[in-house]
Formats: structure tokens, sequence, C-alpha cells
């Protein structure tokens, strides 16, 4: 048996680093494992129609534990008091990383909103305000603060951040001193920005995971970068009159182009503006923007991880994967 640091029962199969720690295992044994944030029993019985094959238990390759994979939803102690769980992830000091409330395996024989109608609503408490929704994954830093919250998709709630009260989907991040760091506007936003108002939204965001927002702020609340879609003309006195526009591509529900987003980030007086062939930065006591925006929210459907058949394209992460696995 390759090593580990548990007397592991029931080993099925399992794979190896190189030098012959053991990476992950499946188990046909109940096993009780002592973490911190309680004892677990990774999954060992026999598949059900919503649960997921394969890994019973995932470790780093100093043989502590990254992930566990539980048997049946149990109550995890977390920062924030008792969570339910079915799947959670370590540091590899062992303090908690995340928490899956679920862990079915989306598939053609169990659909996401199968899954999401086991989702119970959970209400966390933060600096800017209370949430109430249903939670894919809820991440701590590795001291213990909550790093982040990552909503099922459909999942609407309001924030009020330090430009305003805005809708959010997908996931809220935040600061360590608990601050609003980022999150995702559920329909188009129009903020107050050093370059005038500007209509925020990213249509075509990554809605599974709830660490990469694109409207983000710094600690002391001064936003720091958003996406639209359109075209910014920037008149600079050194370069003359210039245009960063989206690019486009085709609908996946229509034969028509589609414009995708505009980075716009801020730092101190400088602002950049890039469209992922190119970018640019400019002076903006100097400059003068002109925004024209056209933000189509409904045209450019996201493919994430669970397109087509439901599958999951991210196994290899080893449930350390910022919450995209889900």
């Amino acid at each position: 048996m390759p090593t580990t640091m548990l007397d592991l029962q029931g080993v099925t199969s399992h794979t190896e680093y190189r030098d012959g720690t053991m990476r992950d295992c499946v188990l046909a044994e109940p096993n009780v494992i002592h973490t911190s944030c309680g004892d677990l029993v990774p999954h060992y019985d026999a598949l059900e129609v919503r649960t997921k094959p394969g890994k019973s238990m995932t470790f780093f390759k100093s043989g502590a534990i990254r992930s566990v994979a539980l048997e049946e939803q149990a109550y995890v102690t977390t920062p924030l008091g008792p969570i339910p769980a079915e799947l959670v992830t370590f540091y590899e000091n062992g303090t908690l990383n995340s928490v899956f409330p679920l862990n079915g395996q989306i598939s053609y024989a169990w659909s996401e909103e199968e899954e999401k109608g086991l989702a119970v609503p959970m209400t966390l408490k933060f600096t800017f305000g209370q949430v109430t929704a249903k939670f894919i994954a809820l991440r701590f830093r590795d001291d213990g603060q909550l790093r982040s919250v990552t909503l099922w998709p459909g999942e609407v709630v309001t924030i009020t951040t330090p430009l305003g009260e805005f809708p959010a989907r997908t996931g809220i991040r935040l600061h360590p001193n608990g601050a609003l760091e980022s999150f995702e506007p559920a329909q188009p936003i129009v903020l107050d920005t050093p370059i005038g108002k500007v209509p925020a939204y990213d249509v075509d965001a990554f809605t599974v995971d709830g660490d990469q927002n694109s409207v983000r702020f710094d600690g002391d609340g001064n936003l720091t970068h958003l996406t639209t879609a359109g075209e910014i003309t920037v008149e600079d006195p050194d370069q003359g009159m210039m245009s960063v526009h989206s690019r486009t591509r085709f609908a996946l529900m229509e034969d028509v182009p589609v414009n995708l987003s505009i980075d716009v980030s801020f730092d101190e007086d400088q602002v950049s503006l890039g469209n992922g062939a190119q970018n640019h930065t400019f002076s903006v006591p100097k400059c003068s923007f002109t925004v024209n925006s056209n933000i189509d929210p409904e045209s450019l459907v996201v493919c994430d991880s669970r397109c087509e058949t439901g599958g999951n394209s991210c196994d290899s992460c080893e449930g350390n994967c910022n919450g995209s696995c889900k």
C-alpha cells in the first residue's frame, strides 16, 4: 500500500504520485476520518443515480488530506457554525478550504434542477448585509475567514456595494477583513467610475465559481475592475482618438454575432481597456472617454463544465478547483 497519513480499510483502487504517496482512493468499507471540521465518513457504498463515481478521498503529495466525498450528507464544523456537506476540501495544513452542501453527479439521469431541488437555503451575514440563498459552495481562507460563496444558477441576491445596491448572481468574494471584494451583476447595471458612467455586465461570465467575478473593489471600497460590451472611444492628447470595441462570436442558439466583454481596470489615475486581443492604458485626468454600450445578456449562453451531457470536465482538479468543479 502506498504511503498515507491514515490506516484506510477497504481500498479497492488508488493512484499514486511518483514517489509512491497515495494521490486518491476508492473505498468499499466504512472509515472514520478525523479532521479539523469533525469526524467524516468517506463514500464507500454502491453508486446511486446521483452519486459521483470515482474518488472517496484525495491527498496532497505530503500525504495530507485534500478532499473527502462523504457517504451521506452530514453537518460539519465551520467558522460559520455547522453546515451540511457532501464534499469537503482542506488546505495542506489541515484547515478547512471549502464545503459543498451537495455533491451529486449532474447527468442525463439526474438534472441540475433535481440537484438544486435538494439544496436548502442558508442565511449568511456579511459586513455589507445579509444574504439568503442556495449555495453550491462556501470557501474559507486558511485563517478561517470566509473567502467566497458560489450561488446555484438562477439564484439572485441583492447586495449593498460601495457604489450602491445591486442584484448579484454566481457568487460573492470577500476581502480578509470581510469587506466586499467582488460580485457578478445579475443584469446590466450602471456604475459611477473614474471615466464616467459605465454599464457593467459580463456576457461571458464563468458562472460556476464565486471567486471569479467581474465587478471588483479594493480594500478601501474603490472600484478596480468591471466588464462591459460595445465600444469605448478615448480622446488622448498624445495618441489622438482611439477606440476599444468588443470582439464578437456567434450566439449558441442563433446565427447572430454577439459582443464579448471589454475589461476595464482602474489603478490610481490610470485605466486599462482590453478586449482579449488588445490592451491599452490611458491617463484618466488627461483623456476624455465616451462609452457606447451594447450588452445583450441573453444571446451568449455560457457553456460551462456541465454543457450538453452535464459531465464534469475538471475531474483532474482533485477537489482543489475554486468551486468550479461543482
